[in-house]
């Protein structure tokens, strides 16, 4: 890294803060300057940000940080922990750098302030569990990987971003089989907190995945502007009780359909409960999704899947026609559980122990 005047005018101007409501416009124009060059095909509008970063689920003073040279948004980063664990915390990573301002040594900066941050965040919540301290990576984002490496961060996880056309014939469309004892409904929103229990039975254990309070399930999933009720579906038993034995939960990101012209469907999550596995049930939730997609007019279907899940779901997808589209990476660290003694003393000693080094938010940075 280079520490020449540019560098040493930079250690005074830049203003370090925690992002207010007023910066979602610049917030909005920094995302998608960044999109130009790292093609990760993550797109925001003011929306999007508004939806993700003021919903009260995000402490914006402790773990939001926005930097400004004079009037410009260069780079900003945020620290996400969960609310509640299994057996590990998770605690994601994410923010950027304007392209303009890249190679200056910001990014080390920023990505040590979150993971700084990131201890404190553990030490807050969830002490006595390790935690698992991560950024996701996109196989187009060429310089992170090495920037992650250099912090001591490591590859912990990979996952497929899978995509499949509804308007090629090749491969077909998957046959719709009927299950014994289950049916397919339309989603029924009434029936919204009975699908929330379900999905964190189903994803009990997941790597990365963790019991969704109401609060959360309204803001992420199927209180988010992009959830479609319409194209959504839930498998029942078909008796009596009319028990939840799957789901599958579909989401429309106008952003992405403005941007491409294509009318995309993104599944966001596909979940069969234990007691009702290996039975076809996710298969026939995806069949039946596919066969109603494409008599709408939809023309693509994309969904996420970690690379190492042990339930079959990546078999499931390539039967279904999906495809490998991109890759990202999960990069990051382990922290250890501290026992209840320990982790009162590191409590209190952060408490103590700001993370913001500079004094007025003024963050100053030689490299």
């Amino acid at each position: 890294m280079g520490t020449g005047t540019r560098n040493a005018q930079l250690s005074v101007e830049l203003n370090w803060r925690p992002l207010q409501r007023e910066d979602v416009p610049a917030l909005t124009e920094l995302m998608a300057a960044a999109e130009v060059v790292d093609q990760t095909e993550e797109r925001f509008d003011e929306d999007d940000v508004v939806e993700h970063f003021m919903s009260g689920l995000v402490d914006l003073d402790a773990d939001t940080r926005l930097v400004w040279d004079g009037e410009e948004l260069i780079g900003y980063a945020e620290v996400f922990g969960q609310r509640r664990v299994h057996e590990v915390h998770s605690i994601w990573l994410g923010g950027t750098v304007h392209p303009d301002h890249r190679r200056r040594g910001l990014g080390r900066r920023l990505l040590r302030w979150q993971l700084t941050r990131a201890e404190q965040l553990h030490a807050e919540r969830h002490p006595t569990v390790s935690a698992n301290v991560m950024c996701d990576v996109s196989e187009t984002n060429v310089g992170l990987p090495a920037l992650a490496r250099s912090e001591g961060l490591e590859e912990i996880r990979f996952w497929f971003e899978m995509m499949r056309s509804l308007e090629s014939p090749d491969p077909p469309l998957p046959s719709v089989r009927a299950v014994r004892g289950v049916r397919v409904e339309p989603y029924d929103i009434g029936r919204d907190e009975e699908v929330r229990l379900a999905h964190n039975n189903a994803f009990h254990g997941h790597f990365g995945s963790t019991e969704r309070d109401p609060e959360e399930w309204k803001g992420y999933f199927t209180g988010a502007r992009a959830f479609r009720p319409d194209l959504s579906l839930l498998a029942v038993t078909d008796d009596g009780s009319a028990a939840i034995a799957g789901y599958l939960l579909a989401y429309v990101y106008e952003v992405d359909v403005v941007a491409t012209g294509r009318r995309e469907v993104y599944i966001g999550q596909l979940g069969t409960l234990p007691a009702h596995r290996g039975r076809g049930i996710g298969s026939l939730l995806m069949a039946t999704g596919l066969a109603n997609w494409t008599a709408a007019g939809h023309q693509d279907v994309y969904l996420g899947v970690d690379a190492a899940n042990e339930t079959g779901a990546l078999g499931l997808y390539e039967r279904a026609g999906f495809t490998v589209h991109k890759r990202s990476t999960s990069w990051g660290r382990c922290l250890p559980a501290q026992a209840a003694g320990q982790a009162d003393q590191t409590r209190q000693a952060q408490h103590v122990g700001a993370v913001e080094a500079p004094e007025q938010g003024m963050a100053k940075l030689s490299g």
